[in-house]
């Protein structure tokens, strides 16, 4: 292989991979941009969510485009049970600083969830069966067949949350909470029902996340401890509130430490990330979409 070809290979698998880092940025950005709070134990939901699908795959034989859909909704439900014993006091104003009170609860929940996986599964590593045998073909280019996948629904579930915000009644909703909670509050919008909604959503998508790369990445009780970095990554390069940014952030992350792994060193994979990070932060503070404060 040419160096050229070489060059587009790794383009397009860089791509590829961002695309499903995206997906990670997006849940991460739905919950700031709309609840202006951290949502720490994001990672433990892309854990939780990778090992409901993996026992609805082996203990009931579900095909993966049956899974995947039944582990979002059982983390779905999972996340708003979350929200209403936990985080609805931010709504009632309650709470003196609810970023703070957030980032306690998260943080101190991530940390449950590890334990209760450890306790629960094992911190044992597992794979569920390849979605896509073999490879596929995408001009001279040849990617993973789990790969392929995990682009196409990545692709669909950031359409489906960009038209959903676009396009619907809930979706101004949410724009209207983003603006200004008190305002939206003022016409009608039920802030404390619409929190419920956007963090049961965003947890949803997380554990669509970590399904489609269980075979790829495998599961074990830390695993989504890379994907929270990754996606608070995400929604600081591409700006914070901004489902477009998420996506050409992650697209970004993803050509950045695929380009560097190969040409470089991929020992430090991670670190080329965090470079991309820090030129943004240095040259772009808001990010590529991010409002001026």
């Amino acid at each position: 292989m040419d160096s050229w070809m070489l060059f587009v290979e790794v383009l397009v698998r860089g791509i590829a991979m961002g695309l499903v880092y995206a997906l990670m940025g997006v849940g991460v950005t739905l919950i700031f941009g709309v609840m202006r709070i951290s949502n720490f134990a994001q990672g433990e939901f892309y854990m939780l969510g990778a090992y409901v699908i993996f026992y609805l795959m082996n203990s009931l034989s579900l095909p993966f485009y049956v899974a995947v859909p039944m582990g979002m909704l059982i983390i779905f439900a999972l996340g708003a049970v979350v929200e209403k014993l936990l985080l609805s006091p931010i709504h009632g104003k309650h709470v003196e600083n609810a970023m703070e009170y957030s980032l306690i609860i998260t943080f101190a929940l991530s940390i449950f969830f590890q334990k209760l996986s450890i306790l629960i599964f094992g911190p044992f590593y597992r794979k569920p069966p390849d979605y896509l045998v073999g490879n596929v073909g995408i001009g001279p280019v040849a990617i993973p067949g789990n790969l392929f996948i995990a682009i196409i629904v990545s692709a669909l579930l950031i359409l489906v949350v960009t038209l959903v915000i676009g396009r619907t009644r809930t979706g101004r909703a949410w724009r209207a909470i983003a603006q200004s909670p008190r305002g939206a509050s003022i016409v009608g919008v039920r802030i404390g029902r619409q929190g419920t909604l956007v963090f049961g959503l965003s947890t949803a998508i997380a554990a669509a996340a970590g399904a489609i790369l269980a075979p790829i990445t495998l599961i074990f009780p830390t695993v989504g401890s890379t994907s929270l970095v990754k996606g608070y990554e995400i929604m600081a390069i591409g700006g914070v509130g901004s489902i477009p940014g998420s996506l050409i952030g992650g697209i970004m992350l993803g050509v950045a430490e695929t380009l560097g792994s190969v040409y470089l060193d991929s020992a430090y994979k991670d670190l080329y990330g965090f470079a991309l990070l820090m030129l943004f932060l240095i040259f772009r503070p808001r990010g590529l979409f991010g409002q001026v404060a």
